[in-house]
């Protein structure tokens, strides 16, 4: 089963934050792996916890198309051959 790392949660934008920029590094089932972000405004969540679960529901239909594209690669990409 892939999962989602919560990597970052900032306040966005510096000077004036009106949401919190939420990222995520996911791991794949073949450890192939990328990283995701989206901004949550303060008015969609209540708490940290808030943001991350708001974020990762935006995110969802992008991080799963996204697992199922690397997943379907062959292991040997990328792989290191002695020569």
């Amino acid at each position: 089963m892939a999962e989602a790392i919560v990597v970052k949660l900032e306040q966005y934008p510096l000077d004036e934050p009106q949401g919190s920029v939420v990222g995520f590094n996911v791991v794949c089932n073949n450890g192939r792996s990328f990283y995701m972000e989206t901004e949550v405004l303060f008015d969609e969540a209540q708490s940290d916890e808030d943001a991350v679960n708001i974020a990762l529901e935006k995110l969802r239909e992008v991080v799963y198309s996204k697992i199922d594209e690397l997943e379907k690669k062959s292991l040997l990409i990328g792989k290191r051959i002695s020569l």
